[in-house]
């Protein structure tokens, strides 16, 4: 540990590497359920797509109250072990459980699939509500723990590495055990193995990288209540810009997740699990190693800049997916599509920081937990997004259920549902970047008034 301008800050490298395997886990178990939920239970289970479907949407009304509202107790929580650690405690072992049960679900009898459909649904709510425990607490920490642009720039690092590494194991390590994407057999195996890699990393995590700085130690006595925070909130121009920028980028990452493998499959031809996950992984390579390019950037001309700069390079890049048939051709393309995606990786977690810090400003308290509660709620709404618009293609192209022979409209579909959706996402994403208020020279100096604020607080507490 080392004394720094604004008091006691944990500034080593253990502690900064044990803190991203959290973001690892929490990656490497979302991003596994988000690709695979969707495919198991519509090519394995044979689910019907609008029973899916309308098990996304009610799991969306539990997350309207669930994520803010946890969000919102983790900010007013005061424990000896601080105010986040506590619920990713309570949230390891359940989300571990789910992880496996989750590709056991009832036969459906028939035609009457129910029973199914209610399975998933108790599933989809118990998912979120011990996911959310997990992972809302690390992203109110990055914030937390690290507030000058280097310090954040330099753990934003580490953090994307090891989520792409998550995101990248999300997709290989399940290719490896799920073999044939109709049989239900593989998935439970991958299950089994995705659960003992999460219990392993947030352990070594909560160990070593879970911890909270003093000055916050107050911070817990806050002025609004659920709902004139929730108010509040919106009204941050800053805050509801990023809002929607995020859930366009999840949805973007969503409906990629979901519709490549079927992609793969019947557009290039690839028959095996595996060569769909390198497929998919390949992309995340890349950003993993641009993501220091990206920073490089970030401290010389700005997030808001630069950001906008990786979008518009990913969607040039992808354009070629509305032609091309074959595999090779393909690794080509998500090559250079990963360089801009590395910059969307990379900004998409950074930004908000900011607006965090232009809130403890105006309230003098730090309200983490509420913010990533409303962004984590419509994270998942954008799931919600992302079915619907998955649906919607399939049910225009004749594909409402799966069959081993869809027709020409449903290749066409696939192709538009890889590029054409994710680019008028992010076109939106361009706009919201137009009008975002921060700019490098307000962040600068916003910087210099938040570190003032925080040698305050850490002497009223000394004191």
């Amino acid at each position: 540990m080392e004394e720094s301008s604004h008091g006691q800050f944990y500034d080593n490298k253990l502690q900064k590497w044990s803190f991203g395997l959290g973001s690892f886990a929490q990656w490497f178990i979302n991003s596994a359920f988000n690709t695979w939920v969707l495919t198991f239970y519509f090519a394995a289970v044979r689910l019907p797509i609008q029973y899916i479907m309308t098990a996304f949407i009610l799991w969306t009304v539990w997350n309207a109250i669930n994520d803010p509202l946890i969000g919102y107790l983790s900010d007013r929580t005061h424990t000896r072990l601080g105010r986040r650690k506590p619920y990713i405690m309570i949230g390891l072992i359940p989300i571990a459980i789910i992880e496996i049960i989750l590709w056991i679900p009832p036969v459906p009898l028939g035609d009457d699939y129910f029973i199914t459909f209610l399975y998933l649904l108790i599933i989809l709510f118990c998912y979120d509500t011990f996911y959310t425990m997990v992972a809302l607490p690390y992203d109110s920490l990055f914030p937390e723990l690290y507030t000058s642009v280097e310090e954040r720039a330099d753990v934003n690092s580490i953090r994307q590495v090891l989520s792409t590494v998550g995101l990248i194991s999300a997709f290989l390590i399940p290719g490896i055990f799920i073999g044939d994407q109709d049989v239900m057999d593989g998935y439970l195996i991958n299950g089994i193995v995705t659960t003992l890699i999460i219990l392993v990393t947030l352990l070594i995590s909560l160990k070593w990288g879970v911890v909270e700085r003093p000055e916050f130690t107050q911070d817990h006595h806050q002025e609004f209540n659920f709902f004139q925070g929730l108010k509040h909130t919106f009204r941050l121009r800053s805050f509801v810009l990023y809002t929607i920028m995020f859930f366009l980028y999840e949805y973007t990452l969503l409906v990629l997740s979901s519709t490549v493998p079927l992609y793969a499959e019947w557009v290039l031809g690839i028959q095996d699990t595996f060569l769909t996950s390198i497929l998919l992984g390949t992309m995340f390579i890349v950003g993993i190693v641009t993501v220091l390019f990206w920073r490089k950037l970030d401290v010389k001309y700005g997030s808001r800049k630069v950001y906008a700069v990786s979008i518009v390079l990913y969607i040039i890049t992808s354009i070629p997916l509305l032609v091309i048939n074959s595999f090779e051709t393909a690794i080509i393309i998500v090559v250079f599509m990963g360089i801009g995606f590395g910059g969307m990786l990379y900004f998409i977690y950074l930004i908000i920081a900011d607006v965090i810090d232009d809130d403890e400003l105006r309230t003098g308290l730090r309200r983490e937990g509420t913010f990533f509660g409303i962004t984590n709620f419509f994270m998942r709404l954008s799931m919600i997004f992302s079915i619907i618009t998955v649906s919607l293609v399939f049910s225009t192209t004749g594909w409402e259920t799966y069959e081993p022979n869809p027709g020409i409209d449903v290749i066409q579909g696939l192709r538009l549902l890889v590029f054409l959706f994710p680019a008028l996402a992010l076109g939106i994403t361009l706009i919201c970047l137009y009008f975002y208020p921060y700019s490098r020279d307000y962040i600068i100096d916003m910087k210099s008034r938040i570190t003032e604020l925080h040698r305050k607080k850490l002497d009223q507490i000394i004191t």
